[in-house]
């Protein structure tokens, strides 16, 4: 496993007991994949051990745009070869996952929340929070130029009310995505 390194994957203060220990370069290099950043989505997803086999489906499943019960025995055989002899030691050699390998059984380290900072998967039928905040920022500077241009309907609103409604926005949208555990 990796030693604490120089570089920090975030420049945000750290807890005195805490100390990332992938270097930026090999967090951009495993992000890099895609199948490492579909393990990395669904064990996000899931937060406890999966099993090898449970993960090649769903690994294959995302790769060839279908459902884990319509993936061909080849896709899964391909997507779990790889993810047995490559990816997921790989993985484990970092500190991201624990890969156990006798018993086909990968854990989400404690280390895979760093992760959640760098990679915006998308699911099909989902928004990226980034469009969502861009969003909300657009529609919040249309209201003030509004608020300040006099137009009827909202020139009585007080710029203490403005605030307070532009809070309860971006207040709302960040607690759907934590409900939704994005």
């Amino acid at each position: 496993m990796s030693s604490v390194l120089e570089s920090t994957v975030s420049q945000e203060p750290q807890a005195p007991d805490h100390e990332p220990t992938v270097e930026r370069e090999e967090l951009y290099d495993l992000l890099g994949n895609c199948r490492r950043r579909y393990v990395i989505d669904y064990l996000r997803q899931h937060q406890e051990p999966t099993s090898l086999d449970t993960l090649a489906r769903r690994v294959a499943a995302r790769e060839n745009d279908t459902t884990v019960e319509e993936v061909t025995t080849a896709e899964r055989k391909r997507v779990y070869t790889s993810l047995q002899q490559t990816h997921l030691p790989r993985m484990d050699d970092v500190g991201v996952v624990e890969f156990d390998k006798e018993q086909g059984l990968i854990t989400p380290s404690d280390q895979l929340a760093e992760f959640s900072l760098h990679l915006d998967v998308v699911s099909e039928h989902s928004v990226p929070q980034s469009v969502i905040y861009l969003g909300l920022s657009g529609l919040s500077l249309v209201l003030l130029i509004a608020v300040v241009a006099g137009v009827p309907l909202l020139s009585s609103l007080s710029p203490f009310w403005l605030g307070g409604a532009v809070l309860v926005l971006f207040s709302g949208a960040a607690a759907i995505q934590h409900l939704r555990g994005s």
